[in-house]
């Protein structure tokens, strides 16, 4: 996939959009943060880490920088037991150098459908390694359960400024550049089951 690709925005119920409409101030963050409005930067490890949940991704885009940054997931469950979708979450992280220019996020296509599929922007109180916000996706009850042994199926998105801005990849923390386009276990993508971190590293 290269940087001057668009999507078909026109493609109708197949694809959904959400705006970041502002970014609060840093140190309005930290207040909020204080009392729990804003998730904290480092999620909390589950006890119970052999939940068998992972995420894999397939969206490697080989050049810098990108107009989009896209990102191909798919949820597995090797563990015992189905998980509701409603109560995964995924992070990717990155880091927006022109916080004036609104942050787009886009569902392309979900197996689950994208109707499904949620997103909102984060931004962090402070910069974290090539992280200074990130979109957090999550899923409605209508998005079902993954069952033991099965994925979610392919889950495709991406991010970009509205003005279609290029974004420096070398400071994105969840861009891959690997461009087999082969699905792999990724380590900066975060996934998180009920609030707490099950799979992934998040930047520091």
């Amino acid at each position: 996939m290269q940087s001057g690709r668009l999507s078909e925005l026109g493609s109708g119920a197949a694809m959904t959009v959400v705006k970041r409409l502002a970014r609060l101030s840093a140190g309005l963050l930290a207040a909020l943060s204080v009392f729990g409005a804003v998730p904290a930067v480092q999620g909390g490890v589950a006890s119970a880490a052999e939940t068998g949940l992972k995420v894999q991704d397939r969206s490697h885009d080989n050049g810098n920088p990108q107009t989009n940054l896209y990102a191909l997931y798919q949820i597995i469950n090797n563990g015992t037991a189905s998980v509701p979708l409603s109560s995964v979450t995924l992070r990717y992280w990155f880091t927006d150098d022109n916080p004036a220019d609104v942050m787009v996020f886009g569902c392309d296509f979900a197996q689950l459908a994208c109707a499904n599929v949620t997103a909102k922007f984060v931004p962090l109180p402070s910069p974290v390694t090539k992280a200074n916000e990130y979109v957090e996706i999550g899923f409605t009850d209508a998005a079902g359960s993954i069952a033991p042994g099965q994925s979610s199926g392919e889950i495709a998105t991406r991010i970009w400024h509205d003005s279609f801005a290029p974004i420096n990849t070398d400071e994105v923390y969840s861009f891959i550049l690997d461009p087999s386009f082969v699905y792999k276990d990724t380590q900066t993508v975060t996934l998180y089951l009920n609030g707490s971190l099950v799979w992934g590293v998040e930047p520091t």
